[in-house]
Order: C-alpha cells, then sequence, then structure tokens
C-alpha cells in the first residue's frame, strides 16, 4: 500500500472522515470522496477547473461538481458540446495546444484514438498516487478505460444496449395464442435474433400504423445492431492475427438478416436520431426498440409509457447452452478523462476520482434529465435510482452490464466501423450483395491493420479479447 493510501486508511480507521451523509451501500462504507475533496483543496489556488461535457449530461455532471465545489471551494466550469463531437474537439486542442479544457467527458469507444492523438493523459502515476484501495471493485464495467495496458479514463455511464418491449403488446392474450398457433411456442423475450425477427413481423402492421420495432436504421447507428447479431451467431470480429471475420458466412447471414428486418421498422427508424427514436417509440405503436438508459429515463417521464414497457439483454449466441440470459453490449458510454494540455492535471485528476466516487456517482445517477447509467453495484439498490428507472430495466441493465462485449477498442477503430458502416448502408440501398459488401470491408480492415501495424493491432486486440466476459469467452470462435 502506498503511503497516500495507508494514510488515507488510518485516517478512515480513526473516524476522521465519518460522513455527514447516509451511507447508501456496504461499498460506501468508506466515504472516498471526502478524502478525495480534502486533498483538493490543498491544490485550491490553482482553480477553477473547465469541463467539456456531451449534451444531455450537464445534470448528471452538475450534480458532482456542485458537491465538489460544495466541500472544496473551486469553481467548475462546464461547456457542453454535441454529442458527436467531443472527441473530435478534444482530437483539434491536443493538436493547437489549446489547454481551456482540464477535464473531458468523451464517449468511451474513442479513447483509444485519443490516446493516440495524445489528447488524453495516462492516469496512472496519478491513481496509485491518489485512488483509494477497492476504489474500483464495485464497477460492472471498465473495459473502456484501459489502453496498452494503461489507464486513461473512469467510466461514469453503463450504457448497455437493451432490449424495450410493449408491454401491451407482449402480454395481449389474443396475440400470445395467434403467435404460439403461428410460430408453435409461446410469445415472449426473445432469446435469439430469429425469435424477435419474427415477433417483430409478426407484429407489423402498417394498415393499422403499428410496426415490428423502431430499431435504428441511420447510417451513424446501423452498426451497431450488425455488431450485436454477428457476435450473437458465435465469432469474433478478427482473429488473433487481425484476420477479418466480418465477412465469414455469419457476418454475411446476420447483415442479410439485418436487412430483412429492416422492413419491420417504423417508417421513420431509417432517420431517426438518438432523441427523434424516443418520441417514436412513444407512440406506443411499436412492439420493440433497442436503446440505453437514456431512453428509459425518458419513457419514466410519459404516463403512457412508465407502466408499459420490459426489458431484456439482447440475444445471446443462437443455439448455445444459456442463451436465455442475453448478451450484453457496451457501444457508448462517457468517460472522465484528464486532457493531455491541462496546467492543472492533478486536481483535475482529483475531479475526476471525486465524480465517480460511490457517493457521488450515484447523485449523478439519480437525475432523471441527466443520461447517466448505472455502473456500480451500489446504484441498483438506491432508492431513488430505481423509482428513476423502474426495477424492471435495472434487473436487465444489471445483467447486460455483467455480460457485455466490449466495443472495438482498438487504434483506428473508427476507420474499421466506418469501413463496416459505409458497407452495411451500401447493402441497405441495394447497391451491392451482402457478401460483397462484406468482402470490400474485409479489404479494408487489412488495410488500416498494415497503416497502422499489424504487430501492434494484434497485440491490442489480444488484450481486448482477454476482456470478454468468461461467459462468452467459451463460445466465441475466432474462425
Amino acid at each position: 500500500m502506498n503511503p497516500d493510501r495507508r494514510k488515507f486508511t488510518q485516517l478512515l480507521s480513526a473516524g476522521v472522515l465519518a460522513s455527514k451523509y447516509s451511507i447508501l451501500h456496504a461499498e460506501n462504507t468508506h466515504d472516498w470522496y471526502q478524502s478525495i475533496a480534502q486533498r483538493a483543496r490543498q491544490l485550491s489556488h490553482q482553480g477553477p477547473l473547465h469541463l467539456l461535457i456531451p449534451q444531455g449530461s450537464g445534470a448528471s455532471v452538475q450534480a458532482g461538481t456542485d458537491a465538489f465545489t460544495n466541500l472544496t471551494g473551486i469553481d467548475c466550469i462546464i461547456r457542453e458540446a454535441p454529442v458527436d463531437e467531443i472527441n473530435v474537439e478534444l482530437v483539434l486542442q491536443a493538436h493547437s495546444g489549446d489547454s481551456t479544457v482540464d477535464v473531458a467527458l468523451p464517449a468511451t469507444f474513442g479513447l483509444p484514438a485519443l490516446v493516440e492523438a495524445r489528447a488524453i493523459m495516462a492516469l496512472d502515476e496519478l491513481a496509485e498516487k491518489y485512488e483509494p484501495s477497492g476504489f474500483s471493485d464495485g464497477y460492472l464495467y471498465r473495459k473502456g478505460d484501459y489502453y496498452r495496458d494503461r489507464l486513461y479514463g473512469y467510466q461514469t455511464d453503463g450504457d448497455a444496449y437493451l432490449l424495450f418491449y410493449n408491454k401491451r403488446m407482449l402480454e395481449d392474450p389474443a396475440e400470445q395464442t395467434a403467435f404460439e398457433r403461428l410460430h408453435g411456442r409461446p410469445l415472449g423475450i426473445a432469446r435469439t435474433w430469429q425469435e424477435l425477427d419474427e415477433m417483430m413481423a409478426f407484429f407489423h402492421r402498417p394498415e393499422q400504423q403499428q410496426y415490428g420495432g423502431c430499431l435504428f436504421r441511420n447510417a451513424a447507428y446501423l452498426v451497431w445492431e450488425w455488431w450485436a447479431r454477428f457476435h450473437a451467431k458465435g465469432f469474433y470480429p478478427v482473429q488473433d492475427d487481425m484476420t477479418p471475420n466480418v465477412n465469414n458466412t455469419a457476418g454475411v447471414e446476420a447483415l442479410e438478416e439485418l436487412i430483412a428486418a429492416s422492413q419491420w421498422q417504423s417508417p421513420d427508424a431509417r432517420t431517426n436520431g438518438l432523441f427523434e427514436n424516443w418520441t417514436d417509440f412513444a407512440q406506443d405503436n411499436a412492439f420493440c426498440n433497442i436503446g440505453w438508459g437514456g431512453t428509459q429515463k425518458h419513457m419514466m417521464t410519459l404516463a403512457g409509457m412508465r407502466d408499459n414497457l420490459v426489458h431484456s439483454p439482447l440475444p445471446g449466441i443462437s443455439g448455445a447452452e444459456g442463451t436465455a440470459t442475453g448478451m450484453g453490449y457496451f457501444n457508448w458510454g462517457w468517460n472522465f478523462t484528464v486532457s493531455a494540455q491541462s496546467v492543472r492535471s492533478e486536481l483535475a485528476y482529483l475531479l475526476t476520482l471525486f465524480c465517480t466516487s460511490p457517493h457521488v456517482s450515484t447523485l449523478a445517477v439519480r437525475q432523471p434529465s441527466g443520461f447517466f447509467d448505472p455502473f456500480r453495484q451500489s446504484h441498483y439498490t438506491d432508492d431513488v435510482i430505481q423509482s428513476v428507472y423502474g426495477v424492471s430495466f435495472l434487473d436487465a441493465h444489471r445483467q447486460s452490464l455483467a455480460n457485455c462485449i466490449p466495443d472495438f477498442y482498438i487504434s483506428g477503430q473508427s476507420s474499421y466501423l466506418d469501413a463496416l458502416r459505409q458497407q452495411i448502408l451500401a447493402t441497405f440501398n441495394g447497391e451491392v450483395d451482402a457478401r460483397r459488401a462484406l468482402d470490400i470491408c474485409a479489404q479494408r480492415w487489412n488495410h488500416v491493420t498494415r497503416r497502422l501495424g499489424a504487430r501492434k493491432q494484434s497485440a491490442q486486440w489480444l488484450a481486448l479479447k482477454s476482456n470478454y466476459p468468461e461467459s462468452l469467452q467459451a463460445l466465441l470462435r475466432d474462425s
């Protein structure tokens, strides 16, 4: 144990850091945020701190920064930017040497690119100095916080992709009878993508203005569903030497099935962005949707939807034992990071640690208008969070986060996924068939790998592969 952690433990034993707040969970018996704030006060002459955050996260971030300011006297100046522009802006600031940002909340999938651009700093030394022992024990997902075995961020948003079902349709006795007569199985939570596709087709009745789903079909988000469908067929996206698997038979089938399922979506699915998708599903005329905790928080504000939802993880690996448990997919999330340009990096780190501590992060996740979702065990037992999200969502979310495939956290992530996205879109538009599209994608992936260095990329992939859930590693194949 380093001296700072030893001193921290001694202070706890002596009762010096006794909290004036109620204890939320056993994980919270150490009021770490108090100790962190105490250390930050010693650097208060360096303030204020400047934050760059994504639109929609203001209430969640403010809950933490307000507590930080109250305990330290250090002001936090917050600037919001569009959700798709945070990572780009950080890279531009790194290139220009702009030091106006201390703490930034980029999307988790973008951390490798930010590291390569030298836009964010490694936090290992600061963590060794300040992070309390056991601080990360309650986290359910930290796969995106590390790159090349170094720490670069603290996850602050548990963005696991979930299925949302229209409860009124799912539990309608007449629909259940008709569906079982047609398919020879009960109408219920989909264990496989094939079952989900069958249910969407069954409920798709456009002449009655009723639709099978609201699943994203816009160019930016379409790739995520393919990624989940492909993994559910039992393959990793690449082999150990970075040879692509995306154009194997399973990849082609996943794309063809995704295209086929598009006919059962609402008319606006093709153009819906994030918030338009919520509005579309809230019309109560679509059987299912895929979304995150932000989706749920919005639905909980609507009297007609808050009690009309059933949730589940995404379908698991088809035909495998335990498929009914489902599969999580972490494809967004926000991360507290420290800008490499910050002139007060130590203080910025302490704010990061403070905001992701058990007590303060609970305050953030509680915010109905802030889209941070649970990521610590203690969040799920908090009464306020249960009221904000509902127990159905939280049960499915915890299952998903504990059994989550990661996004493609390697250098060049955007180049790989943009190549995949372009070919999925070309297939969707009828410009090329699925086989040819994914062959082209594989060729482009090989170009990206050669450009970035096959040995380096393979090492990054093997590290990421080892972080897949153990329950899925036994079911996923390399080729």
